[in-house]
């Protein structure tokens, strides 16, 4: 499966035909029980989840016809128990890259740190710096200890 692939989820209602044929081909992903409106879909062995919640954030009560495709996660082996995920990621991004070569790669547009909010991208060891792709935003998350790549997080901007 391919990052375009994942991408023409965003939108989609959890029940959607889109979505049901999308797992029928994927068996691996396996549809997580709803939380306060929210509800993850998984595949740990092919270093994917899926987040469905409604288009204006997390509701409680029964929400699922509001649940659509908000947020890709793409993983680096190991992390929450995910293998690495095997396909291309955005802007020529691989996990073996360090955070200076994303940033040669692409000048974030913007760079955070918990506890402090943006900060310049000179700012050492972020938590994570954001990419804008037009209708999507991407994000790389840093391991606090290593530097390196945990996982990527693409989510639908929404209008």
């Amino acid at each position: 499966m391919d990052t375009s692939e994942l991408f023409e989820l965003f939108g989609k209602n959890i029940d959607s035909q889109e979505v049901h044929s999308f797992l029928e081909k994927h068996p691996s992903f396996k549809v997580g029980d709803p939380d306060y409106g929210r509800q993850y879909v998984e595949s740990k062995s092919d270093g994917v989840d899926l987040l469905f919640e409604p288009d204006d954030g997390p509701q409680g009560g029964k929400t699922k016809h509001l649940r659509n495709c908000q947020t890709i996660f793409l993983y680096a082996q190991g992390k929450d128990e995910h293998e690495k995920y095997p396909g291309e990621v955005p802007l020529g991004f691989s996990f073996s890259d360090s955070r200076a070569d994303l940033i040669n790669k692409a000048a974030p547009e913007r760079t955070w740190k918990i506890g402090q909010g943006e900060v310049d991208v000179t700012f050492p060891n972020p938590n994570h710096d954001r990419w804008d792709l037009g209708d999507k935003l991407i994000s790389a998350h840093y391991s606090k200890k290593t530097g390196s790549i945990m996982y990527f997080i693409v989510t639908r901007k929404k209008a």
